[in-house]
């Protein structure tokens, strides 16, 4: 199905274009902005985001929303008891070279077709996930991550990954990111559209730097959210399974989703938290921080120190 008629897609021209032209050059065609919050994709969304914005959801979806960067996908699969989570995203973030064009598997129509159970992670927002959002039944999970962690390591990332190939520096990435001019942006809008539906009893909001931290919490939070029971060993066990060391020697986790190549110490990196310090300069820091400061306000929003 298309996206509707009424929801507002804008080419990104002119200037803008230009510079992320060279920091994105296998983006050939560009990136739009959609919709009221001028949600920021790659140009193919226009073409194939109807698939996702119009996803056919079952009650028993589990559904794990997060920003990039910003996921801890075994503490979920683990605890769910699925083995494989599913990924939307394929058709939208392929770049516009050929061989991009061919990646089927893990596409919606993938995802779509598989039986249920279905375990699926999104970086879209809530708000062009509008099937998900408005279904009381399946669980959601969201993870917001400090957007000073997120930003350093989206930055690693998208210089690593083959499909990205990001040729900025990191101030003209950190600036884009404040800017929303970054793919999934705006930040502050993907978290806060989450926040404001977290009463819900079918989300799970969390926070990653919490669930870094205080992993055995949180894995006896998220087992409550999914109506399960472990006794203390179990939960030890799971935790020592999940420290950042192991699960970074995992074969099975430390690889990127399908179609995606890049080395695998770059997937799974260091898992900690203010781990961007050699990269901000004082003055980036500085505006970095009141541009945080900023999109707090007024709101009951608290990230973990």
């Amino acid at each position: 199905m298309p996206l509707p008629k009424d929801l507002k897609i804008q080419r990104v021209e002119g200037d803008l274009a230009v510079a992320l032209s060279k920091s994105y050059p296998l983006h050939k065609r560009g990136f739009v902005k959609i919709g009221d919050k001028n949600w920021f994709l790659p140009y193919r969304y226009a073409e194939e985001g109807g698939k996702a914005y119009n996803f056919e959801t079952r009650p028993d979806d589990t559904w794990i929303i997060t920003y990039p960067r910003s996921e801890n996908t075994l503490l979920w699969t683990k605890i769910s008891s699925s083995s494989l989570g599913l990924i939307i995203e394929d058709d939208v973030f392929a770049n516009d070279t050929p061989d991009e064009q061919k990646i089927s598997k893990y596409s919606v129509e993938f995802v779509q077709n598989q039986p249920s159970p279905r375990f699926i992670k999104s970086h879209f927002s809530l708000d062009l996930l509008p099937t998900v959002a408005n279904n009381d039944d399946c669980k959601i999970i969201y993870v917001a991550r400090n957007p000073k962690n997120v930003v350093v390591s989206w930055f690693n990332f998208q210089r690593d990954i083959k499909q990205i190939q990001y040729q900025g520096t990191f101030e003209q990435l950190c600036n884009d990111f404040m800017n929303d001019h970054t793919i999934w942006s705006p930040y502050w809008e993907h978290v806060k559209t989450a926040w404001a539906i977290k009463h819900k009893p079918n989300i799970l909001f969390l926070f990653y730097e919490d669930v870094t931290k205080n992993l055995v919490e949180n894995i006896k939070k998220v087992a409550a959210f999914f109506g399960k029971t472990y006794n203390d060993e179990q939960i030890a066990k799971l935790a020592e399974h999940l420290n950042i060391e192991n699960f970074r020697k995992n074969p099975m986790v430390n690889q990127p989703a399908p179609g995606q190549q890049m080395k695998p110490e770059s997937f799974i990196r260091q898992g900690k938290t203010d781990s961007g310090g050699e990269l901000f300069t004082p003055e980036l820091e500085k505006k970095f921080n009141e541009w945080v400061l900023d999109n707090l306000k007024n709101t009951d929003l608290v990230f973990p120190n």
